[in-house]
């Protein structure tokens, strides 16, 4: 369940600023980036594993301000959230009444997929180390991320189905090894509205 946590904030986080144009070349991609400030909306995630005849439902929020703040947020059936500020990182697991932050080994980890994540966010996808991306302007326009060596262990192929609203996606598709898969639906996706700070503060 943590190892998808991470994967999820990795993929579906950074993978929404895939639509930040509906252009067919990544120059005017990244033009396109610059004008998004906040993003705001709800997912929601199936999690499709060989073992189980029906998917896990999981159902949360996410909160985005350039060029690195960052708060995921689980809300059922478990909750738990990530707090990124800058080089920042928290994460927090709601547990017996309260908020219990995780290891430091653990936050240590997740550090170095948000790095990549803040260059995604500012439409960078070709300074990505982890993963090669392909772009198909369909319709409907798709971004493929094909991951590295040791990624793709753990995942094969990421399938971002793009919106016509710029900067927004429909859904991401996650492939993984074991024949599991992942769906992660955006909704009410809110652009350069404005929100709290205190979003990125505490849990």
């Amino acid at each position: 369940m943590k190892k998808f946590f991470f994967l999820s904030v990795l993929v579906a986080t950074a993978n929404l600023w895939a639509a930040a144009a509906l252009s067919n070349d990544w120059t005017s991609l990244k033009e396109a980036s610059r004008n998004i400030r906040t993003v705001k909306g709800e997912f929601l995630q199936k999690r499709y594993l060989q073992i189980l005849t029906k998917p896990i439902h999981s159902e949360g929020r996410l909160f985005f301000y350039t060029p690195d703040f960052l708060r995921w947020e689980y809300l059922s059936p478990l909750r738990s959230v990530i707090l990124q500020k800058g080089s920042i990182i928290q994460v927090y697991n709601f547990s017996e009444g309260v908020w219990k932050p995780e290891m430091a080994q653990a936050v240590e980890a997740r550090r170095m997929v948000f790095a990549e994540i803040s260059q995604w966010f500012q439409g960078r996808f070709d300074e990505s180390k982890p993963f090669k991306h392909v772009f198909s302007p369909g319709p409907p326009a798709r971004v493929t991320m094909v991951p590295g060596e040791g990624i793709n262990r753990f995942i094969h192929r990421i399938e971002i189905v793009l919106s016509v609203r710029p900067g927004v996606i429909d859904r991401v598709e996650i492939e993984e090894s074991g024949n599991s898969r992942t769906l992660i639906e955006f909704r009410n996706v809110e652009i350069n509205s404005s929100f709290s700070s205190e979003v990125f503060e505490k849990p």
